[in-house]
């Protein structure tokens, strides 16, 4: 019987979880969490995964909206980074097309910016060169005549021109969902609302599980398993205080805030990557009726969950675009909706925010429990691969048993089984010439 991704077997799941042994148990229901499962159940593993909240209800569902290969990444020098990521981003876009569309994006350079035109130029050439880009979507570098005709409100004082090159849109939420979709539809067991309270241990004080709470019911059961993975996101250093073996590494928690105006107001339709007077990186997104700002990249030691936009941050983003767009003239009253997410970094002393790796880790603790931390959206699956290659080889010598070796860099995510990226595109388009 196929087991469905519905509330309606909410019953059904959680008593299955509780009867089985599975060879993971994963704790987080974001990104991290869904390439995990998928990974490790396309590979012939037995996986229960639980979620406090909703799925992608976190980060997950807080991020810029892109799956991008970290361009900026290129200025601390970060060259594997960029390269993995880079690659990255064309297999999410193949496996998931319903999910992720091509973004030209913009990168103006002024006089006396941080990038200028042939700085500009050389990163986005090495940019396409480590990432792989496809030739169709390999950067251009425009005049500022051309600039400005694509993007008529990008600051004409001191323009020389821009870099033009491709990220991709989409839609965070929903394509943790379809990932989480297509592990459920192989076999996972997932459940939200669920959260982890606390470790089952052997003997030898060997983590073999976790003690789960139902959120809605109030219902306690254990799950057991031959591993349990940590992957919490911004809460993964909360799941580790559980365990009685922790290890001196830790997150920096920083915030991110997106602003949402009306087109109306900020009517731009060329998106545009853009630096900031203090040296940062933001994006403005036209989307629909709408331009989306973002994001900050500040210090945060507050509650994890439901993050807020303060005055701070709207001031931050609003001075960031009346820099870039002095025509435009946007003020507080001009803010229509905002949201803020979560980072979950990995702690370097002495580091600004800005600063700090995006790159992921994998921790062993004494007891057995694996978390994995930091990341980002774009390299979800890399995550999942790379500490699966690992663990794979340490369950299947304990089990006996024979695991496939990764099977996620051509399989289509829920929805997404369409024969690739072209093929999407020719329906697509049929589609819409048939509604119109």
């Amino acid at each position: 019987m196929v087991q469905l991704f519905s509330a309606f077997d909410r019953e059904t799941i959680q008593a299955k979880m509780a009867e089985e042994e599975f060879d993971l148990v994963i704790v987080g229901g974001g990104i991290t969490g869904a390439g995990i499962a998928l990974d490790a159940v396309s590979r012939g593993m037995s996986v229960a995964l639980i979620e406090m909240q909703d799925f992608a209800a976190g980060t997950s569902s807080r991020s810029t909206k892109l799956v991008h290969g970290g361009l900026r990444y290129l200025q601390q020098f970060e060259i594997k980074e960029v390269a993995d990521l880079g690659k990255e981003r064309a297999i999410v876009y193949e496996n998931g097309p319903h999910v992720t569309t091509p973004e030209w994006m913009m990168l103006p350079f002024h006089k006396g910016g941080n990038m200028g035109k042939l700085s500009a130029s050389f990163g986005i050439r090495l940019y396409d060169y480590l990432a792989g880009v496809k030739k169709d979507e390999r950067r251009k570098i425009l005049s500022a005549k051309e600039t400005l005709a694509k993007n008529p409100f990008v600051k004409k004082e001191g323009l020389k021109g821009s870099g033009y090159y491709v990220e991709y849109r989409t839609d965070d939420a929903r394509l943790t969902i379809e990932v989480m979709k297509k592990a459920v539809e192989l076999g996972a067991k997932v459940i939200n609302y669920t959260k982890a309270e606390n470790f089952l241990y052997d003997a030898k004080k060997q983590v073999v599980g976790v003690v789960a709470r139902d959120r809605i019911t109030g219902k306690v059961f254990d799950i057991k398993g031959h591993r349990v993975i940590n992957a919490a996101g911004p809460w993964v250093d909360k799941v580790r205080k559980m365990d009685y073996a922790v290890n001196n590494k830790h997150l920096r928690l920083t915030k991110g805030i997106h602003l949402v105006i009306d087109k109306t107001k900020f009517p731009m339709e060329q998106a545009v990557y853009f630096d900031t007077p203090d040296g940062r990186m933001v994006f403005a997104i036209p989307r629909e009726k709408k331009v989306y700002v973002g994001t900050t990249d500040t210090v945060y030691e507050e509650m994890v969950i439901n993050p807020k936009a303060n005055e701070e941050d709207h001031k931050y983003v609003i001075k960031a675009i009346n820099y870039m767009f002095p025509d435009v003239h946007i003020s507080e009253n001009d803010i229509e909706s905002s949201w803020a997410g979560v980072r979950p970094l990995i702690y370097e002393e002495g580091k600004d925010p800005s600063e700090i790796s995006r790159k992921d880790e994998v921790w062993f603790s004494e007891s057995g429990l694996i978390t994995m931390a930091g990341g980002k959206l774009t390299g979800y699956r890399k995550m999942a691969e790379k500490l699966l290659d690992e663990v794979s080889k340490a369950l299947a010598k304990e089990t006996g048993k024979k695991f496939k070796t990764v099977q996620t860099h051509h399989l289509p995510i829920s929805g997404g089984d369409v024969g690739g990226s072209k093929k999407y595109r020719r329906i697509h388009r049929e589609e819409s010439k048939r509604r119109e």
